[in-house]
C-alpha cells in the first residue's frame, strides 16, 4: 500500500526476540496513522483489567501515512500504551525525526510486549533491528542516554533519532514521560513508566534512505510546498 511499509517490528522483551510482521491493507485502511494502529492491538492484545505495569501490557509507536515524507510535521509518532497515571488506555505524541526515521527503516511502527529482566533499548536501521544491552545507560538523563547511544553505534546529531526514559521513568514514576532529539516530549498519562516497568530504555531510529513510494510524489511535493509557505504566512515568517 502507498504511504506504508507494510510492516512493524515485533519485541518480545521477555524472550529476548524481534521479528517483522506483515500488515495487511484493511488493517491500515480502517486503522489510521501511528494512534489507530496502536489503540487496535492495545484493545485487541490487552486485558482492560489488567495492571498498566502487567507484563502483557503493551507499548506501541508509529508513525502515518504521511511520515518520512517533506510536509511539515510529519515526522512526528504516536506513543500507545495503558498509561500508569490512570490505569487506562492512552496516547502521546512527540515531534522530532524518529516517525521518519522509523519508516525509512522499513517499519510502520514498533510493538513491545513483555518485560526484560535486564536493562535493553532497541536499535533500527535500514537492515533490520537488534535489542541491546542498556545496563550501562541507567541513571543517565535523556540527553546523556542519546549521545552515549550515538557514540556507542557511530552516528552524529541528526543521522539518528533516540527517545528514551530518564531516572523518573525507570523508577516508575507515574507521570514520567519519554524524551527524544534534544528535548521533544511525549509525557502524557505515565508513558516512560511503563517502560520502566518493562526495563526499556529507549529506541534508536538510524537515517536510512527514503523509499517510500506514492501514488503521485510530484503531487504530494506540491503539496509539501504549499504547506511549507502557508506556514511561514500564517506564522508571521
Amino acid at each position: 500500500m502507498y504511504g506504508s511499509t507494510g510492516k512493524i517490528l515485533r519485541v518480545d522483551l521477555s524472550q529476548g526476540k524481534v521479528w517483522d510482521e506483515a500488515l495487511d491493507e484493511a488493517t491500515l485502511r480502517n486503522y489510521l496513522g501511528g494512534t489507530g494502529l496502536g489503540m487496535k492491538y492495545l484493545f485487541e492484545e490487552v486485558d482492560p483489567k489488567m495492571e498498566w505495569s502487567d507484563p502483557k501490557n503493551i507499548f506501541f509507536l508509529g508513525s502515518g501515512p504521511l511520515g518520512g515524507t517533506r510536509i511539515p510535521g510529519c515526522a512526528s509518532i504516536s506513543f500507545v500504551t495503558k498509561g500508569a497515571m490512570t490505569n487506562g488506555a492512552t496516547s502521546s505524541q512527540a515531534n522530532g525525526n524518529f516517525g521518519a526515521y522509523l519508516k525509512w527503516c522499513g517499519y510502520d511502527g514498533i510493538l513491545v510486549q513483555g518485560a526484560s529482566p535486564g536493562w535493553k533499548y532497541i536499535y533500527v536501521h535500514e537492515g533490520g533491528a537488534e535489542l541491546r544491552d542498556a545496563s550501562h545507560l541507567q541513571g543517565k538523563d535523556t540527553w546523556e542516554t542519546e549521545d552515549a547511544i550515538k557514540e556507542e553505534l557511530g552516528y552524529k546529531e541528526r543521522t539518528m533519532s533516540v527517545f528514551s526514559i530518564g531516572p523518573a521513568g525507570e523508577n516508575l514514576v507515574r507521570f514520567s514521560g519519554i524524551f527524544g532529539d534534544r528535548g521533544h516530549a511525549a509525557p502524557h498519562n505515565g508513558i516512560g513508566a511503563v517502560l520502566g516497568s518493562k526495563k526499556l530504555k529507549a529506541f534508536a531510529a538510524a537515517r536510512a534512505p527514503n523509499k517510500l513510494q506514492f501514488v503521485d510524489p510530484e503531487k504530494l511535493g506540491e503539496l509539501a510546498k504549499k504547506t511549507t509557505e502557508g506556514a511561514k504566512v500564517f506564522g508571521g515568517g
